[in-house]
């Protein structure tokens, strides 16, 4: 039932991150000892794995104070150790996570001493954009080349037409149409309002007009 949506379970550290490895692992550790009733039986007994964090510790120690030869090789195979364990215990809690509801598998993760991942922003590129120039009266339009004639026809020679509209698209006014996806429209009235649309023809085939989009030129 997992999908992208779903709550994730995260380190909010990275393997290079000695320091946030060990801090992350000892708080799996304690978390998951205090919700054992929770957790059940985990791929890799908490004894086991406070035993890896404390021989990582303890290179890590090695390492920051007395340098020892061969004290860094030490930590890092410790470390891959220390890491491999929180992988599985990730896995772990996130199979029993995804058949929760949002709360109860995001109240999970928390309780297992790791982070719930952000969802990742989905953000679309406008269609189409129009923005005001450095010369008064001049409004850059810029439309979104690929939503509009499509990855099929990506390669494909297109002409965009674009209109303006002073009364709130009741009555629209052409530009010069171009071979490429932004045009410049000058010569509006300062302080009024425009709205503005563009359409796409690729080889003989004409698209309908974009969504409109409103600016006032100042």
């Amino acid at each position: 039932m997992s999908t992208s949506t779903e709550p994730r379970a995260v380190f909010g550290t990275t393997k290079k991150n000695i320091v946030g490895v060990l801090s992350r692992a000892q708080t799996m550790h304690d978390s998951i000892v205090a919700n054992v009733a929770t957790f059940g039986s985990p791929p890799i007994t908490m004894v086991a794995f406070l035993a890896l964090v404390t021989s990582l510790a303890a290179s890590q120690a090695a390492v920051t104070g007395t340098k020892a030869k061969g004290a860094a090789e030490t930590r890092s195979s410790r470390r891959n150790a220390v890491w491999t364990a929180m992988l599985s215990l990730q896995a772990f809690v996130q199979g029993l996570a995804n058949v929760l509801s949002h709360d109860d598998a995001a109240a999970l993760i928390k309780a297992a001493g790791m982070v719930v991942a952000k969802p990742k922003a989905n953000v679309l590129k406008a269609v189409l954009t129009a923005t005001l120039t450095s010369v008064p009266g001049n409004v850059h339009l810029e439309a979104n080349r690929s939503a509009l004639v499509g990855k099929a026809n990506v390669a494909k020679h297109a002409t965009f037409a674009w209109q303006w509209s002073a009364d709130g698209g009741k009555t629209w006014n052409s530009a010069p149409p171009t071979p490429y996806a932004e045009a410049d429209i000058p010569g509006l009235t300062v302080m009024a309002t425009y709205s503005f649309r563009v359409s796409v023809t690729v080889a003989k085939t004409t698209g309908a007009w974009s969504q409109a989009v409103s600016i006032v030129v100042h």
